[in-house]
């Protein structure tokens, strides 16, 4: 049984695939399986996973209809052997000792799940992904294993919530699920995970190298996106089931706020009419007084709700145009 299963979920990825795959047969760490879950894509992707395939044993292909990203990994979970899981989409890349820093970390720190930095891929330039800032880490965490508990609220905030770039006791998540059917699956599982956590650790070198390429689900989602709504409902669940909720009650109302605007505002046609619509009806009603004023009237966000909620359609578009302008 390989120490670590590296989980792949494979759609449309063609351009990048070789990338991705080359980046974890040349780590410097050896003992792994990598499950490559092909979600039907409908390019030469699996042709590419076979050539693969015959050249090293550690691959393994499984294929399925397509059913989204969160199905893919769901799939990648159950086939998977190793101690320890982490993963990684097939238009990213690791770097070439991101495994052996991940597994020294989480078993010397004997953690439940850690995470390391991040550099966002761009076709002329990387950049690096620093949250939470290190500085305002130190700040907080003088040890190289917390929990949420060691945290303020607040710090949620700061906190990369996805499923990459972390390393993950098998053990520890076995219980977890993404939610299928459904785009922002990253947002509920990083959710179980801190907050079921007992020990957490990091590392602050940018091991994993993230591609918003043009076939990603978050470009290429649209009509989707209205999907963070149901997204949020389930994370407030997660925060009121771990018994959280009071404790995060404002923060997650500013970060739920902040998702719901951002994926309206990216969005188009008759879906940001539609969202506009959500969020008028998610929001509208709120007693905000019932929230931590102290930190609302800290967040630019507030004060966006508090311009728009009122307003129509047309003098939503007016407010985004002025956005754009800066």
């Amino acid at each position: 049984m390989a120490k670590v299963s590296i989980i792949v979920p494979v759609y449309k990825s063609e351009n990048y695939l070789d990338i991705c795959l080359d980046s974890l047969l040349n780590q410097t760490f050896n003992d792994f399986e990598i499950i490559c879950v092909n979600d039907g894509s409908p390019d030469n992707c699996i042709n590419i996973l076979r050539q693969y395939a015959k050249l090293d044993n550690r691959i393994k292909i499984y294929s399925q209809k397509n059913q989204g990203l969160s199905s893919a990994r769901n799939t990648g979970l159950k086939y998977a052997s190793g101690e320890f899981i982490t993963f990684v989409d097939s238009d990213d890349f690791l770097s070439p000792a991101a495994l052996d820093i991940m597994y020294k970390n989480i078993t010397e720190n004997n953690s439940d799940y850690m995470f390391s930095y991040v550099y966002q891929v761009y076709p002329d330039k990387y950049f690096f992904w620093e949250l939470p800032n290190i500085k305002d880490f130190q700040n907080h965490i003088s040890k190289p294993v917390f929990n949420e508990e060691d945290l303020g609220a607040e710090f949620f905030l700061k906190l990369i919530h996805s499923a990459w770039a972390k390393m993950y006791r098998h053990d520890f998540i076995k219980e977890f699920s993404f939610p299928e059917g459904l785009i922002f699956e990253d947002l509920p599982f990083f959710a179980q995970c801190y907050l079921n956590a007992e020990k957490i650790s990091f590392d602050f070198n940018p091991l994993y190298f993230y591609r918003k390429s043009a076939n990603s689900i978050i470009t290429t989602a649209g009509k989707n996106f209205i999907d963070i709504f149901e997204i949020n409902k389930l994370v407030t669940e997660i925060f009121k089931s771990c018994g959280k909720y009071q404790k995060y009650k404002t923060i997650l109302l500013i970060s739920q706020m902040e998702n719901s605007l951002i994926r309206t505002l990216e969005t188009k046609g008759s879906t940001k009419r539609e969202m506009f619509k959500m969020l008028q009806q998610t929001y509208g009603n709120i007693d905000f007084s019932q929230f931590d004023m102290s930190i609302l009237e800290r967040k630019n966000i507030y004060y966006a709700y508090k311009e728009i909620l009122d307003k129509s359609y047309n003098e939503f578009r007016d407010f985004e145009r002025r956005l754009k302008n800066g």
